[in-house]
């Protein structure tokens, strides 16, 4: 994982905003951060390919989840796990097709400062969801090997365990995008 497999508590990247942009650089491919303008636009895309590449694991997963729980004939856990894919779909698309609507946040050179924003919450915010994915990620695998092996008496916890989960990434990914969206700065 990204912070946490950094033993970093979040305060000390808050504190050094730097070792979050560090941690984000080692673990994404062309991710240089929102500082300079001209690697804002690719930083992002490079965040979202990244979050992307781990749903669309998430998602065979629990496709294959779902599957066993059918065969299992588990019935009550088939709505929950099919909120739980859908979820993980809409945060998929989300974050492919991702608009800022009116944000000035990839037109201006300055983002930071006195009407700007801090860019260590946005770096702390993209750690937590890139953490928070591979949990996800994780928990599903559990999950998975559990019904393989038929060890059924936990899977339905395990599976509201996972609504939980799922709507709290999604809550972050939506707290990030909105951060990005509210920026709005006169161009001079």
């Amino acid at each position: 994982m990204f912070g946490k497999k950094k033993d970093i508590s979040d305060s000390a990247l808050a504190e050094a905003p730097s070792e979050a942009l560090k941690i984000l650089r080692s673990n994404i491919g062309g991710y240089l951060g929102y500082k300079a303008l001209e690697y804002r636009k690719n930083t992002d895309k490079a965040f979202r390919t990244k979050l992307i590449t781990i749903l669309r694991e998430t998602s065979d997963m629990m496709s294959q989840v779902h599957e066993l729980l059918i065969h299992s004939q588990l019935l009550t856990s088939w709505g929950p796990a099919g909120i739980v894919s859908k979820t993980i779909s809409d945060l998929r698309k989300e974050s492919a097709d991702t608009d800022y609507k009116y944000s000035t946040f990839f037109d201006v050179v300055e983002v930071e400062g006195e009407h700007g924003i801090d860019l260590s919450i946005m770096y702390l915010l993209e750690i937590d969801i890139l953490d928070n994915s591979e949990e996800f990620k994780d928990k599903i695998t559990e999950i998975k090997i559990n019904l393989e092996e038929m060890m059924l008496d936990t899977v339905e916890t395990s599976i509201a365990n996972l609504m939980n989960l799922s709507s709290n990434l999604h809550e972050k990914f939506t707290e990030r995008n909105e951060l990005i969206r509210a920026f709005e700065k006169m161009k001079l």
